[in-house]
């Protein structure tokens, strides 16, 4: 019986994870969002997750061997505490964000550490194209977008107000948010990269196109925090890469090709980003603002310099960060400590945190602005602090810093097949990392970023797990 349902087990669980990535891709996709698929699939993974979950409960002495779970129980009873805690608030959504957190933690990180490498091998090649082929497309139709000047403004059933197109000087496209598209582009450039290396032929065709898509995108979104994630995944991957290419050579010789390789890499990559908006802004966009201007006079009969501005295509925001190089991030940082000081140990619950702010700091920035209520810190590591207080902090500091280590070295002496794309889901990780200092991720929240973040650390953790028992 107990064999069985570890067969079960087996297929459930790439089933989830298949469903999860198709949650994650409709959830950050302004049309998928707002329609019937999204809604469906969030019953379907969170059914699947809770299922795959008591299957495992029957072997529970197996799968606790997995590196970090004793963390993660630690990190979801913090959480439980702190939504108890904070009841006069309210606890039905903080529920719901328990059962999530513990689904992405013993759902899609925990790994079964008696099936083999090659196994997960195989599930992480099947979710790497799903997302290259998804983002490779995504990427395509957006800047589409851009260059027939497509913008919209749509509100869903539920009230919420989505973007599309090229908007406010930045490409949204088909994303609900540039940060986010822009993270997941990135993502996909790293994980295609390891493709080109290692496939031949025609394919290698594919996988360049995807990465020229994607990183097209990066430009356009205008993101700041994915020009940093490509910069820092691209540094962290030539730096595997560079230690398996040169591993005859001395360690100076090698760091040293390593170091100039990055400077190279850094430089050219933020000098590709500002030629192709300057080129973007004085040579396309004066023609696209022309024809727009045209398309608005034809239909309003009104030639005024106002209705030109408002249409006008240049990309970038400089007026908006002149005026506050963090965009608000500074003082939101500042009203998180100040929130989390009122209760220190427990902290005030994630969907709790508005009301309660509202109670017991009223004018802090985070719930008073020009702007609007921000429930989310824009920082992983200052959310946790706020929402689950001391006590969850200093639990994911420890979880982060530990799975670092745990991961890092058994990679990094890798000497087989696995060691190209283990180095390519580190890079891929690095740059969630990154994205969680600025955005809602990791965390707290359902997005691509979440499922490379658990799904591809729970693979690193599961072949380190093998080689250091080997190494015993």
């Amino acid at each position: 019986m107990r064999n069985i349902l570890l067969q079960y087990e087996k297929r459930l669980e790439l089933i989830f994870k298949i469903c999860y990535i198709i949650l994650v891709l409709c959830t950050f996709n302004s049309y998928l969002y707002n329609s019937f698929v999204q809604p469906v699939f969030v019953k379907l993974t969170l059914m699947l997750g809770m299922f795959l979950i008591m299957l495992r409960l029957f072997a529970y002495k197996k799968f606790i061997k997995m590196p970090c779970v004793i963390l993660m129980v630690l990190f979801c009873v913090s959480f439980v505490v702190s939504t108890v805690m904070n009841r006069d608030y309210g606890m039905i959504e903080n529920g719901k964000w328990v059962i999530w957190t513990g689904i992405q933690f013993f759902a899609l990180y925990v790994c079964d550490i008696e099936r083999s490498m090659e196994s997960y091998m195989k599930e992480f090649k099947l979710a790497a194209h799903i997302m290259m082929g998804y983002s490779a497309v995504a990427s395509c139709v957006s800047l589409g977008m851009l260059l027939t000047s497509y913008s919209e403004f749509f509100e869903t059933a539920e009230g919420e107000f989505l973007i599309s197109g090229f908007t406010w000087g930045r490409l949204w496209g088909v994303y609900t948010d540039p940060n986010y598209g822009a993270v997941f582009s990135v993502i996909s450039i790293l994980i295609s990269i390891t493709f080109v290396i290692k496939r031949q032929g025609i394919y290698k065709l594919l996988y360049i196109l995807c990465i020229v898509l994607n990183y097209l995108y990066v430009v356009f979104s205008d993101s700041r925090t994915g020009e940093l994630a490509l910069f820092i995944g691209l540094t962290v991957f030539v730096f595997f890469v560079s230690n398996k290419i040169l591993s005859n050579k001395s360690t100076l010789f090698r760091y040293g090709v390593v170091l100039c390789t990055i400077i190279a890499l850094g430089g050219g990559t933020l000098a590709g980003v500002r030629i192709i908006k300057k080129g973007y802004n004085e040579v396309l966009a004066p023609s696209f603002t022309k024809i727009d201007v045209k398309k608005e006079q034809k239909k309003t009969n009104e030639q005024n310099e106002e209705k030109k501005d408002q249409i006008r295509r240049e990309l970038g925001r400089k007026q908006d960060l002149e005026e506050d190089v963090s965009n608000g991030r500074f003082e939101l940082w500042g009203s998180a400590v100040e929130v989390w000081k009122t209760s220190p140990i427990y902290g005030v619950g994630y969907s709790t945190f508005i009301p309660y702010a509202k109670e017991h700091t009223p004018n802090t920035y985070a719930v008073n602005n020009n702007v609007g209520e921000y429930s989310s810190m824009h920082n992983a590591f200052m959310n946790t602090l706020v929402y689950q207080g001391a006590a969850g902090f200093v639990i994911l500091l420890i979880l982060s810093c530990y799975m670092a280590w745990y991961v890092i070295v058994p990679i990094y002496k890798g000497t087989d097949e696995k060691y190209w794309y283990l180095s390519s889901m580190l890079a891929s990780v690095a740059a969630v990392v990154v994205s969680m200092m600025f955005l809602l991720e990791g965390t707290y929240t359902l997005s691509p970023g979440s499922f490379v973040l658990w799904g591809f650390s729970g693979y690193m953790v599961r072949y380190a797990y093998e080689i250091r028992k080997g190494s015993k």
